[in-house]
């Protein structure tokens, strides 16, 4: 029976992120996995809920640093 700012004050207070933050982190760390694994940028986006690539490529680099393909190409992938 708590609120919901009551919850998202308990959830920053032991992650140390938003809801938000922690949504678009983990949304990143599986693209990166991904990545990893072979798929495409696009696969990679779609997969992961952006509904561009452009949008995909932003919260990717906003994230890790690097652009997608980058990402990609640092481990080999492409």
């Amino acid at each position: 029976h708590a609120s919901v700012r009551t919850l998202e004050r308990l959830f920053r207070a032991e992650t140390g992120l938003s809801l938000g933050a922690w949504r678009r982190r983990a949304r990143v760390i599986h693209a990166m996995q991904m990545l990893a694994d072979g798929a495409t940028v696009t696969q990679a986006g779609v997969a992961t809920g952006y509904a561009t690539s452009s949008a995909f490529a932003q919260a990717f680099r906003r994230e890790v640093g690097v652009t997608p393909g980058a990402f990609a190409r640092r481990t080999g992938m492409l």
